[in-house]
């Protein structure tokens, strides 16, 4: 996409829900659910309810994002080249991450006692044994290889290509620029909302591709959304009109999360949530679109090498933070503003100015130019 033809508003949002994500890790270290690498001995209440809202809103915009941009894909490419290039930039980075990352992110997990595999979790005896050690066995067996984080790349991967023959139909269309009414705003909620509970989807959540079929076609939904939207701009405005109702309907769904829990009233509160995170976003996004600037470029560039990075600082600074006895509040803000810091760093100096690590990351080869707070 050219940028004189680039959303801003939509790279301003998928910057801002990338380092969500980098928050939402950093609660969950704290938060009740108990399938992580690391982890406080004592739940959060408020880290809970967090850590819940964030991971509905930023899995939600980040698949609608997603099926967005592959219908713009498709209008400017043919499907070959459209395939080819979902290879180079998610099946790549998620491979590179499994192999590179993947041995420390399953260290520090194994250290804390806790082993997280495809089929579920367990705890267990830390290793006795050095990391060293560790590497050849993670490299040759199956069983302890973990993508971690980077279980969206793989669903992403998947339903970019189930998706295909409606995505290539939305993308021949031509764009409908007629403005629905004010209930078309909130109609995909209901929809949303009937097809996690119908399914029975986000509870509990394993994201193995195998077991895991609900969640699937809840992301593929969203996913499908995204495509929807591209190809109907006026619907698009009709959530910049009702965003601020669209923002009360993501708070109303979390309610429902919070105070039901898992099970059919809290599914639909998923549903309610993640359409009005979805609207809400993409609507506030659009109502005040940032000018197009070099330091919006770089971290819109940025995006998905500091999605596959920020894990191992994650993981990292909540070891180190954990025993310091800071307090709640103060640790996630510690590992979340560490982990990020250290996220853009690592991107700066050790993928930014390389072919080799730009192409393991799913970046093109030409290089957009560094913002002036980082140059050289």
């Amino acid at each position: 996409m050219s940028a004189a033809a680039r959303r801003t508003d939509l790279d301003l949002l998928r910057v801002l829900v990338c380092f969500t994500v980098i928050l939402a890790h950093a609660l969950l270290i704290f938060a009740e659910e108990p399938r992580y690498h690391v982890k406080s001995a004592v739940p959060w209440l408020p880290a809970t309810i967090a850590y819940e809202g964030l991971r509905i809103a930023t899995l939600a915009i980040f698949f609608t994002l997603a099926g967005w941009s592959a219908v713009a894909s498709l209008r400017r490419r043919p499907m070959g080249r459209y395939v080819r290039d979902r290879v180079a930039r998610v099946l790549v980075p998620l491979l590179a991450g499994i192999l590179l990352l993947g041995p420390v992110i399953k260290w520090i997990e194994l250290r804390q006692g806790r082993d997280l595999r495809l089929g579920g979790f367990r705890l267990v005896a830390p290793p006795d044994y050095g990391f060293l050690e560790f590497l050849p066995r993670y490299l040759t067996r199956m069983n302890l290889m973990t993508w971690s984080h980077l279980w969206f790349l793989a669903y992403l991967f998947l339903i970019s290509l189930v998706l295909l023959p409606l995505l290539r139909w939305l993308a021949r269309q031509t764009p409908e620029a007629s403005v629905p009414g004010r209930a078309m705003a909130y109609v995909p909620a209901g929809l949303l909302a009937a097809q996690v509970a119908g399914t029975g989807g986000y509870w509990p959540f394993l994201p193995n591709l195998v077991q895991d079929g609900a969640n699937l076609a809840y992301f593929a939904a969203c996913f499908a959304m995204g495509g929807v939207l591209a190809a109907w701009p006026g619907l698009e405005a009709r959530l910049r009109a009702e965003a601020w109702g669209l923002l009360a309907l993501a708070a109303a769904g979390l309610a429902l999360v919070v105070l039901a829990g898992p099970g059919l009233i809290g599914r639909v509160g998923v549903g309610l949530c993640a359409w009005g995170c979805i609207g809400a976003g993409l609507g506030f996004a659009g109502r005040h679109p940032p000018r197009p600037s070099p330091l919006l470029a770089w971290l819109g560039e940025a995006t998905m090498p500091v999605y596959v990075l920020h894990h191992v600082p994650v993981l990292a600074l909540g070891v180190a933070v954990l025993p310091l006895g800071w307090g709640e509040g103060a640790s996630v803000l510690a590992i979340a503003a560490g982990a990020t810091v250290a996220s853009l760093l690592a991107y700066r100096v050790l993928v930014w100015p390389w072919q080799g690590p730009r192409w393991l990351v799913g970046m093109t080869q030409a290089r957009s130019r560094p913002p002036v707070i980082f140059a050289d």
